[in-house]
C-alpha cells in the first residue's frame, strides 16, 4: 500500500502530470471511426517572421512592409509552382503544392514587447506572466476535436523542465496548457504501455498508484463537508480523466507500439536542436498514431543559444535585434563568424523547414481514405510575436502546409491587402478558417482590433484562403 503523500509524489502531480490528464474533466468521445479526422499542428518560434525572409523568389517587389515605410494596398495571390522558395525554405521546394505563404495578416489587437503571449494563437491582449483572459486557437480546436490527448504541447525550455505551462495557449481563461519539456517524459506517456521494458515497467506503477488515489480519494470525500467536497471534486475528476486515458492507451497497445518511435540519444541531449528534433518525432508519432488531432510546438525560448546550428554564443533574443550593420550585423558589429543576424535568422529558419519538411513528408506516406495523412493536416509556422523583434503586429507573416481535405487552396502565395486598407485580413480570420476546416465554424474569434476603420470587416473566415 501507498501513503496518499508518497502516492503523489510518485504521480508527479506537483509536476504537471495531472493537467495533461484532461484538467480535471474528461475528455470528449474520439471522433467516428468512419469519418475521416481532421488535424492542426503550430510551430511557434520567438522573434517574428520576416516578410522578406519567407518570399519567393520573382516577388520580392510584393513586399511593401509598414516598417520599411511602404504598404501592399491590394490583394496579390501567385501559384508557387511558378516560382522558387526562398532558400531558407527550401526544405519544403517538394512539397510546394502543399504550402501557401500567407503575407500582410495583422494582430494589432495583441500587445507585448517580446511576444505576444497568449494573444498569439488567441488573437487578443495578454501579458506575460498573467493566466489567460480567452481561449486560444489550438485550445478551441482540442475542445472540438477531442482525443486520448485533445492537445499535445512540446516546448524547448531553456531550463530543462519536465512540464512547463508557456504563456501561449489555453483552453479558456485562467486555463493554460501544459507542454512536455522532457522528450523521455513525453515519450513514457505517449508510448509507455506499448514498448515493454523499464519504461513499460514505470508506467504499470503509475496505473497502480492512480487505482490506490481514485479510491483514497472517494473514501476521504464521506468525511468532508459540502464546500471541502466541492473542491476535492476537482482532482477526483481529474485522476479519473487520467484513468480513462489510461484504458485508451492499454487498447490501442497493439497500433502504438507499431508507430514508437526508438529512443535515442536526441531524447536525453543536452544540445537543443537534438531535443527539438525529438519534439518533431514525438509528435509525428503521435498524430500517426491516433494520440492526438491538435499538437503545439514551440521551438526556442529568448535565453537559447541553438546549440547545434553553428551560431556560437548568439542567443535566441541576440538574433532578434534586427539592426543590419556593416556585415549583416546588430547595431554595425562584425561578428568574428562572419554570421550576422541576418544569415543566422535563414539558418534558424531552414533548420525549423527541415523539421516540418521531415513532418510533413512522415504524415504524406501514411495511406488515409482515398489519399494520405497530409491531405486531411494543416501545419501551420508563425512566430510568437508578428512580424520581427519589438514588433509593433501590423504585419504577421506565415506559413501553411497541409489543405485538410481541400478546405484550403494550397500552392500559392497570398498576400492581402495592407493595414487599413479595404479588403485586409488579421489573424483572426486566419484562426476562423481553422475552426470552418474543422467542421465547428465561427465567425469570430479572440478580440477585434478597435483601431481598423469600421468599415473593414473583422467576421468570418479568410476568404481568400478557403477552397
Amino acid at each position: 500500500m501507498f501513503s496518499r503523500r508518497e502516492a503523489l509524489r510518485r504521480l508527479g502531480v506537483a509536476g504537471g502530470t495531472l493537467a495533461l490528464a484532461g484538467f480535471a474533466r474528461p475528455a470528449r468521445a474520439d471522433a467516428a471511426k468512419d469519418k475521416t479526422p481532421t488535424r492542426f499542428v503550430f510551430v511557434i518560434r520567438s522573434n517574428g517572421v520576416l516578410a522578406t525572409e519567407i518570399q519567393p523568389r520573382g516577388l520580392e517587389n510584393l513586399v511593401k512592409t509598414r516598417a520599411n515605410g511602404g504598404l501592399h494596398g491590394k490583394l496579390e495571390t501567385r501559384s508557387l509552382s511558378k516560382h522558387e522558395l526562398h532558400p531558407a525554405m527550401s526544405p519544403l521546394e517538394s512539397l510546394k503544392d502543399h504550402v501557401t505563404i500567407l503575407q500582410g495578416l495583422s494582430g494589432r489587437m495583441c500587445r507585448g514587447a517580446h511576444e505576444a503571449c497568449f494573444g498569439a494563437l488567441g488573437a487578443y491582449s495578454s501579458k506575460n506572466f498573467s493566466p489567460p483572459r480567452l481561449e486560444t486557437i489550438d485550445g478551441a480546436l482540442a475542445k472540438a476535436l477531442g482525443g486520448v490527448f485533445p492537445h499535445l504541447g512540446f516546448v524547448m525550455h531553456h531550463e530543462g523542465a519536465m512540464v512547463t505551462y508557456p504563456s501561449l495557449s489555453a483552453l479558456g481563461p485562467d486555463k493554460a496548457l501544459p507542454y512536455y519539456a522532457d522528450p523521455m517524459l513525453a515519450y513514457r506517456d505517449l508510448f509507455g504501455t506499448a514498448i515493454g521494458g523499464a519504461v513499460q515497467a514505470q508506467v504499470d506503477i503509475d496505473r497502480n498508484v492512480l487505482d490506490f488515489l481514485v479510491d483514497d480519494v472517494k473514501r476521504y470525500q464521506k468525511r468532508l463537508s459540502a464546500g471541502e467536497k466541492e473542491k476535492l471534486d476537482h482532482y477526483l475528476g481529474g485522476f479519473e480523466s487520467m484513468q480513462a486515458r489510461q484504458q485508451k492507451l492499454r487498447a490501442m497497445k497493439d497500433e502504438l507500439a507499431k508507430v514508437a518511435p526508438k529512443v535515442r540519444d536526441a531524447y536525453t541531449s543536452e544540445v537543443e536542436i537534438e531535443r527539438l528534433k525529438a519534439h518533431f518525432e514525438l509528435a509525428g508519432s503521435a498524430l500517426i498514431g491516433g494520440l492526438s488531432n491538435v499538437v503545439s510546438i514551440r521551438c526556442d525560448s529568448l535565453n537559447m543559444r541553438l546549440d547545434g546550428l553553428g551560431l556560437g554564443a548568439k542567443t535566441v533574443h541576440g538574433l532578434g535585434h534586427m539592426i543590419e550593420g556593416t556585415q549583416g550585423g546588430g547595431d554595425g558589429a562584425v561578428f568574428p563568424d562572419g554570421k550576422g543576424e541576418f544569415a543566422c535568422r535563414a539558418i534558424v529558419l531552414k533548420f525549423h523547414m527541415e523539421q516540418i519538411a521531415a513532418l510533413a513528408a512522415r504524415l504524406k506516406a501514411v495511406p488515409e481514405g482515398d489519399g494520405n495523412m497530409l491531405d486531411n493536416t494543416v501545419i501551420v509556422y508563425l512566430s510568437d510575436h508578428g512580424d520581427r523583434h519589438h514588433s509593433k503586429f501590423y504585419e504577421w507573416p506565415m506559413i501553411t502546409v497541409g489543405n485538410v481535405n481541400k478546405r484550403f487552396k494550397a500552392g500559392q502565395y497570398l498576400q492581402v491587402p495592407g493595414y487599413d486598407a479595404s479588403g485586409h485580413r488579421t489573424i483572426a480570420h486566419l484562426y476562423s478558417s481553422l475552426l470552418h476546416a474543422a467542421g465547428h465554424p465561427r465567425d469570430e474569434f479572440g478580440e477585434k482590433d478597435l483601431q481598423l476603420d469600421p468599415s473593414i470587416s473583422q467576421k468570418g473566415p479568410l476568404a481568400e484562403w478557403m477552397a
